[in-house]
């Protein structure tokens, strides 16, 4: 049932991405630093302008990820020293404090 949801998500993100598309053909112009220019239509200008975003956004997170990663690391080998140190615990004999 989940992939028959997301299947219909798709096939209607991709028949509006297509529509739009279609209604925004004309061609622009993108004039940039240093005389850099690009003509194109519309939608693909908007479709490179998204992938540049979610690029950066990618870049910009991977710092967060690594130190996430590392700290993940050392909590588990924390808790792999601490269980190690309970079951040496429990196998030490009972001592009759009396």
């Amino acid at each position: 049932m989940k992939r028959l949801l997301y299947f219909m998500f798709g096939v209607v993100t991709v028949v509006f991405g297509l529509s739009f598309a279609y209604k925004n053909a004309e061609v622009v112009a993108l004039n940039y630093y240093y005389g850099l220019h690009w003509e194109s239509p519309l939608s693909l200008m908007l479709l490179a302008t998204l992938a540049i975003g979610i690029a950066l956004g990618f870049v910009a997170s991977l710092g967060m990820v690594v130190r996430m990663q590392r700290q993940l690391v050392r909590a588990r080998r924390e808790i792999r020293e601490i269980e190690q140190e309970v079951t040496n615990l429990r196998a030490l004999p009972i001592k009759d404090v009396l």
